[in-house]
Formats: C-alpha cells, sequence, structure tokens
C-alpha cells in the first residue's frame, strides 16, 4: 500500500515523504514504565517467585542498561532462572494476562496516536525491543494492535525456555542487524526507517535511521537529539491514570 503523505504529520527529511516503516522501542517509549520488571513483578503478584533475588537481578539490570554496559547474554541466563520451570504454553497464557492488566494502563496516550496516525496513513509499523519476544510480541498486537514485532528470543527445549539467547538479540548494534533482516524483505533501506526510541542504547539505529524521535530521552540520547537535530517528544500518562498509578505503589 502506498502511503498517504497527507495523514502523516513528520516527513522524513531526507526524502520529504512520509516513513516507509515506522520503528517503535517499547520500554519507556511506548509504555511508561520497563516492560521486563514489570513481568518479575507479575511472578511475584502471581506466587510463582518468593526470592527477592529476582528483584536484585533487575536491579542491576537497570544500573547496567543505564550506563550502557549491560551484559545481554549474563543477564538473560539469570533472570530467566525466575520462569524456566514453567512451560513454555503456561508463560503464554500468563503474559496475555500480565499485558491487559499491568501493560495496558500505562501505554503512552501520544504513542497511540501515533500508532492510529501510522495505521490512517498506510505505512506499516514495528516494535523492536530487548525485552524478550515472549512479552514483546503480545503487548504489540493486544495492546497496540501492531502485528510485527522482534524482541529477544530464547532457547526452547522440551516446551520451555533454557534462558539462552537464540540468534541475535535485539539490542545495541542487534537491533540493526535484526531490522535489516525485515527492511531488505520490505525492499527498503534503513534511511527510510522513522525510529521511536528513549534509551541510549538505541544510538546505533537511531543514527543510522532516515529519522528518530526521541521520547523522553535520557541523557546521552538527548544530547545525541540536539546534536543531529532530531525530534524530541515529551509524553505523559494521563493525570487520572498516572495518580491512579502512584496510589498502588506499596509504601516505600
Amino acid at each position: 500500500m502506498t502511503p498517504k503523505t497527507t495523514s502523516f504529520p513528520l516527513s522524513l527529511p531526507r526524502t520529504k515523504l512520509p516513513p516507509k516503516l515506522v520503528v517503535f522501542d517499547l520500554d519507556h517509549t511506548l509504555i511508561a514504565g520497563d516492560s521486563t520488571i514489570l513481568w518479575t513483578e507479575w511472578l511475584y503478584e502471581k506466587g510463582i517467585v518468593k526470592d527477592p533475588i529476582w528483584r536484585q537481578i533487575d536491579r542491576e539490570m537497570i544500573l547496567d542498561y543505564s550506563q550502557g554496559h549491560l551484559d545481554m547474554p549474563g543477564f538473560m541466563r539469570k533472570h530467566s532462572g525466575a520462569f524456566r520451570k514453567l512451560p513454555v504454553a503456561e508463560i503464554e497464557k500468563l503474559v496475555v494476562e500480565f499485558v491487559k492488566k499491568r501493560i495496558a494502563p500505562i501505554a503512552f496516550p501520544d504513542g497511540r496516536k501515533w500508532v492510529r496516525n501510522c495505521t490512517q496513513a498506510g505505512i506499516p509499523m514495528l516494535v523492536l525491543s530487548a525485552t524478550t519476544t515472549f512479552i514483546v510480541a503480545p503487548v504489540a498486537k493486544i495492546v497496540f494492535g501492531i502485528n510485527e514485532a522482534i524482541g529477544v528470543d530464547l532457547v526452547e527445549e522440551r516446551g520451555f525456555f533454557t534462558g539462552e539467547i537464540a540468534g541475535v538479540p535485539s539490542f545495541q548494534e542487534g537491533k540493526i542487524t535484526r531490522l535489516e533482516a525485515v527492511t531488505e524483505r520490505m525492499g527498503i533501506g534503513l534511511k527510510d526507517v522513522l525510529f521511536f526510541t528513549d534509551s541510549r542504547n538505541d544510538l546505533p539505529l537511531a543514527e543510522a535511521a532516515g529519522f528518530t524521535c526521541c521520547v523522553n530521552p535520557d541523557p546521552v540520547l538527548l544530547t545525541a537529539a540536539r546534536r543531529n537535530g532530531w525530534k524530541v517528544l515529551d509524553w505523559k500518562l494521563a493525570l487520572r491514570t498516572q495518580l491512579a498509578l502512584d496510589a498502588k505503589k506499596p509504601a516505600a
């Protein structure tokens, strides 16, 4: 389908035309939170895990991620210990409930608007995240109506995840590798892509894309945005939603 140039609010500077593919990061970009952290909390809530070690592993991940030097394979080996004993089929059922109850409420309204704009303009979309695929794909489909999603794929053996990563993880430079498989299939290039992200870890793709929109960017990405002339967006949850979520937070 040929994009309709009149219904899309931003054209790529290079071509002055709408992008041929819009790619969204997930955590802190389309949603106001980290889906991996929230998944761990969901496992606690369901009584599947009780040992506080899983929260400690997540805290260490967030620190390493924010500093740009997360060991993704190492983290996945540790993090997956919280759910490796669950059959994949059971995880998939848990994820659907998790997405509806914990992720849908924190979807940024502005993100939903961009998705609607892309749909109306006939522009393909993709969610590309460093979160595991078994979370990313349902979030993309259930919350945003986006059918194509790429996350970190885990090796599955005898109906269980092993914790090892299958193929190239969609993280840092790996996002370019994974996305190029899609763009080659579509017959387009990375310069035809409009990319939305919040994180310094996505700088390789941000710099390779046709244009990048930085959603509530971290300091490193904000500096790059100012240097490159990328669009900086300030997305928030509706006040009523934010107050409701704050009220549910446990006391410190």
